[in-house]
């Protein structure tokens, strides 16, 4: 079996041929349009609606509104970090290993906004379900996970830092491969509890198994896909990705208040189904209680950049806010709520941002 520094390896490094191919399809935009728009290629994947905040934005004209014109590549989420630290990519959204992984070996990266949260259910045999439902019951039993998945960091910080469990002593992981083994072996009896992502939760009750609770119970929206920009590019550009992330704060919004005309604004661009859309969007009971917030939520990332490097998955003495940056979203939504301040929706969320970024090093931002 390979250890943790070969399987980190491979997780954050593509063979060369793909990389060759990634840097031969993809090249940087100049930052500003001759139209006077900002401009950057930003990686998106054949699945349009992981962050559905950038087709709202795109759809209802927040974009245009804010003099930002995005230039979408779409690429494999495999392709994506190798492509972006060669400079072939401004942006891009991805699962949170990545990013870290590649800024913790001294990638020129920034981590600067969040997309996606939660999406992650824990499943067990329906007659352990009930007991499994209170955590502190857990002692003693055998977790299956994907390697370096959100999911595990997640759950051995929440497991760890709100419940006193050792992994190794008071609970045991083990690694299997592929959501659909994860609950086979549960509903075999060789796992007690699996964590799986939510497109799987069907099938895993056709086997007999039974949704324990979604993820989130354990640690409330955890982060999962971050957005994160090529160094030069991000440090060269920051009133462009200010001006990306303004229209991003202006489609949370429309996500959360509107959910009808959202559905609508995202079939209208994706082409995707609207009870797709809903479902994978809104259905909390079945989509893993999976949301979208902007915000970087500095805090969420680093209780994952210390399972990482605590467990010496990554061998790094860099400090995540090294290559993280909370200034360019509290400046965007520093202006949203000065272009619109009787809305309380978005003093709402500079509360959010005050309560999970205050861990980021010198903090010094106040109530506004």
């Amino acid at each position: 079996m390979e250890n943790k520094k070969q399987s980190i390896a491979k997780q954050s490094f593509l063979n060369a041929a793909i990389l060759v191919l990634a840097i031969a399809l993809f090249g940087c935009n100049e930052k500003t349009a001759s139209d006077g728009f900002y401009s950057f290629n930003i990686a998106v994947t054949a699945n349009k609606v992981v962050n559905p905040l950038i087709q709202i934005a795109e759809e209802k004209g927040y974009f245009k509104e804010y003099k930002f014109k995005p230039n979408y590549t779409t690429l494999e989420m495999i392709g994506t970090p190798e492509a972006l630290v060669a400079g072939k990519l401004d942006a891009a959204y991805e699962q949170i290993i990545p990013p870290i992984s590649y800024g913790a070996q001294g990638a020129d990266v920034k981590i600067f906004a969040g997309t996606l949260s939660g999406g992650m259910e824990v499943v067990a045999k329906k007659a352990d379900a009930e007991f499994l439902r209170n955590p502190a019951n857990w002692k003693g039993k055998t977790i299956g996970v994907i390697h370096l998945s959100t999911a595990e960091m997640v759950s051995k910080a929440a497991l760890g830092n709100n419940y006193g469990y050792k992994v190794g002593e008071d609970l045991n992981y083990r690694i299997i491969d592929g959501y659909p083994s994860i609950s086979s072996a549960v509903a075999k009896g060789t796992l007690d509890i699996g964590l799986i992502s939510s497109e799987y939760l069907e099938a895993a009750r056709s086997i007999g198994l039974e949704l324990v609770f979604h993820l989130t119970n354990l640690q409330k929206d955890y982060v999962c896909c971050r957005q994160y920009a090529f160094g030069p590019s991000f440090e060269k550009n920051k009133d462009a990705y200010k001006a990306y992330l303004k229209g991003q704060i202006r489609a949370y919004k429309d996500y959360i208040t509107n959910p009808d005309e959202s559905i609508q604004s995202l079939a209208r661009l994706t082409g995707e189904d609207i009870d797709y859309i809903a479902r994978y969007i809104y259905a909390k009971d079945s989509n893993g209680d999976r949301s979208y917030n902007p915000d970087p939520n500095y805090n969420g990332v680093l209780s994952i950049y210390e399972i990482l490097t605590g467990w010496n998955y990554i061998e790094s003495h860099a400090r995540l806010d090294e290559f993280f940056n909370i200034e360019v979203y509290a400046s965007a939504l520093t202006e949203i709520i000065q272009e619109f301040p009787e809305d309380n929706f978005y003093r709402d969320m500079w509360k959010y941002f005050l309560e999970n970024d205050n861990k980021f090093p010198g903090f010094d931002y106040k109530e506004i």
